[in-house]
């Protein structure tokens, strides 16, 4: 359950770097299931599984919430979800991942960095993230909850988050998602700075420590150019209509995941998020 790797489980991660067989993708024991495994609940999503997990380690005093793809379908973005990932304290992990350790219900599984934690007898997988490469500062405060009783980071927190790692992707589904504007930004955000290179350089030296050097392995690292976060937040905004594609009815689509006059996402009942 743990992010960090031991020198044996690395050798096991450098099929990763290397293209994968599509074969593969239909092999139970590659995609840590089983063919026997259960459907999780509420049509697989397996939301009450990780309210579960959310539970027990917020029984535990360990503040979590749930990040990555998770956080952007709660905030409206029409991603699709194979796993779960569940941020903690980084000083935390490693009790985090002791305490789960001591459940029966969890079992870990390599052979993918980092290694899942799998729901025992179900089709179901997610992974504990330290907050520091999450670029989240995981703290009661920071953290809202969903109508499921799911934790996740404040929507400031979580744009903040996006704009400080350079993670444009993701920060554009954000903002498609919610619908959010150049004067959100100005009001909630801390514009007047560049993007974080140092917490960039920690993570690249991360990934290099968890992979063996080869002509492809730098591929694995994330950028190291500079940005105006003031400039990236207003040029992502501007150009929400642009992204919405012409399959969808003209003038409906205030973005391509929200119709004009809709009701924020986190307002409607969702069984998935």
């Amino acid at each position: 359950m743990e992010h960090n790797t031991t020198e044996e489980e690395q050798q096991d991660y450098t099929r990763f770097v290397k293209q994968i067989p599509v074969e593969q993708y239909n092999d139970p024991a590659f995609l840590n299931r089983s063919p026997d495994d259960e459907q999780p609940s509420l049509g697989g999503h397996g939301t009450l599984e990780i309210l579960e997990v959310t539970q027990i380690l917020h029984g535990a005093g360990i503040t979590c919430c749930l990040v990555g793809i998770s956080a952007l379908i709660y905030y409206g973005a029409g991603r699709g979800r194979r796993d779960w990932e569940v941020c903690v304290p980084t000083e935390k992990l490693r009790e985090a991942s002791a305490l789960l350790d001591s459940v029966n219900t969890y079992e870990t599984y390599p052979p993918r960095p980092p290694p899942p934690t799998c729901v025992v007898r179900k089709a179901m997988c997610f992974t504990l993230i330290p907050s520091d490469d999450a670029h989240i500062d995981c703290i009661p405060p920071n953290i809202e909850f969903s109508q499921m009783g799911l934790p996740y980071p404040t929507l400031e927190i979580f744009a903040q988050s996006l704009l400080d790692t350079n993670d444009m992707v993701a920060l554009t589904d954000l903002i498609d998602g919610m619908d959010l504007t150049e004067q959100w930004g100005l009001e909630h955000l801390k514009l007047d700075a560049e993007n974080d290179l140092a917490w960039t350089r920690r993570k690249n030296e991360k990934i290099r420590a968890s992979v063996p050097l080869s002509p492809d392995s730098c591929l694995l690292e994330l950028g190291t150019n500079t940005i105006n976060l003031k400039e990236t937040w207003n040029a992502t905004v501007r150009t929400k209509e642009r992204r919405i594609g012409a399959e969808f009815a003209e003038g409906y689509w205030a973005t391509r995941f929200r119709g004009r006059g809709s009701a924020d996402p986190r307002s409607t009942e969702r069984y998935h998020a």
